[in-house]
């Protein structure tokens, strides 16, 4: 089969090349490398992409931006699946960029659904969407303070009945909502298999760590390298729920054995893979050795006090599928991510066996 991975370079886009790649499919990837600029370059994920280059020969990247139609259409053409994980990802960042935001986000994702509907329409296409399109509304469910975290105090977490509107995004959360809505709409009206899949915390050694991204590897770098810490808001009790790349791809595996077009699922780490960032501390220090140093700061816009995906959904449709990999192998990873040189040589053989 012919997949096409959209931010094949990024955190979940490598994994997904990995796991195609390894099962025997031709893989193409699309990255334009937009990371390294929209943050910095010890953002980049240009080493991802050289990384797969070296170790699969079935992997093929394409630096193309996924609104350009034209270079495109001919990479589209006879995908059988298509797995879409590009997009400006940060909350606090598009504050800044909104324009652009928007333009990669909703206008990206718009151009990949209309050619998928005139070239491969057939196609699963499975879009990664995130539990910011529920902006703050998840704030305004009961929570109660505990000693490490906060919690909610009458659910086990958020499931998709969640409002999307009549609260804050950031417009991270807003070019999100119209991507999502635009994958549903291009299921009921036209007929694409698509699956939305709104995202928690998704980490995993591929991660590229800066500050407005993927936090579970920043706080491991940051205490590797004796840096301090800024946290923003709610005394740093504010609880996220983590999932591994590695077990979103397989969750997406299991979407598309059995495809449910336009269906929409929270998923991330669930009840059991919830830490606050207080908690987190106690993990790395655990790993490394090393105390935590950190300060606060106010709150961001946008963020959640407490966000706990419920998985009952999807577990109700692929009940195959589960949480594999929990908190300390997880941070356990990324450690060894950042001080084993041959850690990615010994990953990228087993991984997926």
């Amino acid at each position: 089969m012919k997949v096409l991975v959209t931010g094949g370079a990024g955190l979940v886009g490598s994994y997904s090349c990995i796991f195609f790649a390894k099962q025997g499919h031709e893989v193409i990837a699309v990255d334009n490398f937009m990371r390294g600029k929209i943050f910095d370059e010890s953002g980049s994920t240009s080493g991802n992409a050289d990384m797969l280059r070296k170790h699969f020969s079935n992997i093929k990247f394409h630096e193309i931006d996924i609104r350009d139609t034209e270079k495109l259409k001919p990479l589209i053409k006879g995908s059988d699946i298509i797995i879409h994980t590009a997009a400006q990802p940060s909350h606090p960042k598009s504050i800044e960029i909104p324009l652009e935001d928007f333009s990669i986000n909703a206008y990206g994702t718009l151009n990949l659904l209309e050619l998928t509907k005139k070239h491969a329409d057939n196609a699963i296409f499975v879009f990664t969407s995130t539990n910011k399109v529920y902006g703050e509304n998840p704030n305004r469910l009961r929570i109660t303070e505990k000693e490490t975290r906060y919690d909610y105090a009458e659910i086990n977490g958020v499931d998709e009945s969640m409002p999307l509107d009549n609260t804050m995004h950031t417009p991270f959360g807003v070019s999100k909502v119209a991507a999502d809505l635009y994958c549903q709409e291009y299921a009921h009206l036209y007929g694409l298999k698509t699956g939305i899949f709104r995202l928690g915390c998704i980490t995993g050694p591929m991660a590229k760590a800066v500050e407005l991204h993927n936090w579970e590897p920043y706080f491991v770098k940051a205490n590797i390298e004796g840096k301090t810490l800024n946290i923003y808001g709610f005394k740093g009790k504010q609880v996220r729920d983590v999932i591994d790349a590695r077990d979103l791809v397989l969750a997406f595996e299991e979407f598309i054995k059995k495809p449910r077009a336009g269906e929409a699922y929270n998923m991330g780490g669930g009840r059991k893979n919830s830490i606050s960032l207080l908690e987190s501390f106690k993990i790395i220090e655990s790993i490394t050795g090393k105390p935590m140093k950190h300060m606060m700061k106010e709150a961001r816009e946008g963020d959640h006090q407490v966000y706990i995906s419920d998985l009952s959904k999807f577990k109700s449709h692929y009940p195959k599928w589960g949480i594999r990999i929990y908190l300390e192998e997880i941070f356990t990873d990324l450690y060894n991510s950042f001080t084993d040189k041959s850690f990615f040589e010994g990953m990228l053989k087993s991984e997926f066996e």
